[in-house]
């Protein structure tokens, strides 16, 4: 039996946000940053599931930071701070429980997440059209999210630069959203 992780979704809150990013504010700047590659723009949409409140994997990556605006519909960004043991690998990555929070983002709000910071998107109600502020490299398409859903080998296969863990087979733990 797996350990459920209840996670209360909380508005999206700057000073909250701050152990996983920033939120855009007005008269801030933000500059989003890539390593390899090179920033890009996509719109995204993000399908409702009835079974949406229960995730057992996030992704991360190093590379870059990413920023997350909804247009249409609203959004929860599932996060969890920067693990210290980079070193180890995504087998190994430290994921802090006790920090893992989960903020609605409503049409026109920005989240900005760190480099390295854990996440994962879900919608609770109806589907969600959102800008992703991105790493893409050379040539890349758009990101395929909807056909990657829960198929992690394949997410890994496409874009090496992202890793998607499983929590609940490495660490025997789901996360389940609280309204």
């Amino acid at each position: 039996m797996e350990n459920v992780l209840k996670v209360k979704v909380q508005p999206l809150n700057a000073e909250a946000f701050k152990p996983y990013g920033q939120v855009l504010q007005e008269k801030q700047l933000i500059y989003p940053e890539t390593e390899e590659g090179r920033v890009a723009m996509e719109i995204l949409h993000l399908k409702y599931r009835p079974n949406a409140r229960r995730l057992d994997q996030l992704a991360i990556h190093f590379s870059y930071n990413q920023t997350f605006i909804p247009v249409q519909g609203s959004m929860v960004l599932i996060v969890a701070p920067t693990p210290r043991n980079r070193e180890a690998g995504p087998a190994g990555y430290e994921v802090d429980y006790e920090k893992v929070a989960a903020f609605a983002l409503e049409p026109g709000q920005v989240a900005f997440i760190d480099k390295g910071a854990w996440h994962n998107l879900i919608t609770l109600s109806n589907n969600c059209t959102f800008i992703n502020v991105t790493r893409k490299n050379t040539g890349e398409g758009i990101s395929p999210a909807e056909e990657l859903e829960g198929k992690i080998e394949k997410a890994n296969a496409i874009r090496s630069y992202v890793e998607y863990v499983d929590l609940r087979k490495r660490d025997n733990r789901v996360i389940e959203l609280e309204l």
